[in-house]
């Protein structure tokens, strides 16, 4: 395959998607079933983003609180990317069929939680966000051809050429077969790490 997408929750679908927009061949793998684990799933709160939709606001502020509340533990470069692109990944997740709580006059609704200045967080509602948003993810990956999800696949190495990633070894839980998986590129979405 040209990438490897190694953990099928959120940010491996994700990570997914995003690789075959550009035009590539993904093979996303779990250890349990694709897009059924993760953390995304058992989410129920909220997600910040700087929609600006309940009272201003921008990727601006939303950075000095996130690095505010992070307490120095934040990459910063990571923090600030995250800020910038959250509005746009919210609007699209809208555009997936996310269906975002909203005010009377049609805005999404956006709450304040701790950590935030600022009426920023979005919600479909307080116990199943994170379900909506995996399943939006689910259905994405599932319409896409160019990404194959195999799950029930324990990861057991990376393999290396010259200190260069270019697969994976592993086997089917299920059957206990072996299976090497070579690719041009290998993304690690696992346990809450990207």
């Amino acid at each position: 395959t040209d990438v490897l997408v190694v953990g099928g929750g959120g940010a491996g679908m994700f990570a997914a998607v995003s690789a075959a927009r550009n035009g590539t061949q993904v093979v996303l793998i779990d250890k349990n079933v694709v897009g059924r684990g993760g953390a995304t799933i058992m989410a129920q709160m909220t997600c910040a983003s700087a929609l600006g939709e309940e009272e201003p606001d921008g990727p601006d502020q939303h950075l000095i609180d996130t690095l505010e509340a992070g307490r120095g533990l934040c990459d910063e470069n990571l923090a600030s990317l995250l800020c910038d692109n959250s509005p746009k990944r919210i609007r699209e997740l809208e555009g997936w069929k996310v269906q975002w709580a909203r005010q009377e006059n049609g805005k999404i609704r956006q709450v304040i939680a701790p950590g935030h200045s600022r009426k920023r967080c979005v919600y479909v509602d307080f116990l199943r966000t994170g379900a909506a948003i995996s399943a939006a993810l689910r259905n994405q990956t599932g319409r896409n051809d160019a990404i194959r999800k195999l799950s029930n696949f324990s990861l057991t190495d990376l393999v290396k050429d010259d200190g260069e990633v270019i697969g994976a070894t592993g086997f089917d839980i299920t059957t206990a077969i072996p299976v090497t998986i070579q690719s041009s590129a290998v993304i690690l979405c696992l346990g809450g790490m990207t």
